[in-house]
């Protein structure tokens, strides 16, 4: 199975940095948390010292209809995700203006309005 989750692996994030890619030529538009969630961080992005991630809902409208999505921070500590996942910071997305439903979250859009560092994607 190794093989397999590896050649997987890659897949998906040749996948994400081409969405990522595209997703830097869509419009912008504010997004309010959700939730917050603590969550196990990602095979690929986990250490044994940075098991974690904060995953957070966020919903948004354009043109008077609400979308939403998910991001996720780097990988972090337990007490480090706690102390970050709270309150309400507004989030930078963009979205496909042909199908709204496809958003990606850039960390360089975000990079000075949330108390972590995520993940783009």
């Amino acid at each position: 199975m190794f093989p397999f989750d590896s050649i997987r692996s890659k897949l998906h994030h040749k996948n994400q940095q081409e969405r990522v890619r595209l997703a830097q030529q869509w419009p912008t538009v504010s997004a309010e948390i959700n939730h917050w969630s603590i969550v196990t961080a990602d095979q690929e992005l986990a250490s044994s010292a940075t098991p974690h991630q904060i995953e957070a809902s966020f919903h948004f409208t354009v043109n008077g209809e609400y979308f939403g999505g998910y991001l996720r921070s780097v990988a972090l500590t337990h007490h480090a995700a706690e102390v970050a996942a709270k309150g309400s910071p507004t989030v930078i997305i963009r979205y496909d203006p042909a199908n709204p439903d496809s958003v990606a979250v850039l960390a360089e859009d975000n990079s000075d309005n949330l108390p972590f560092q995520i993940i783009s994607g």
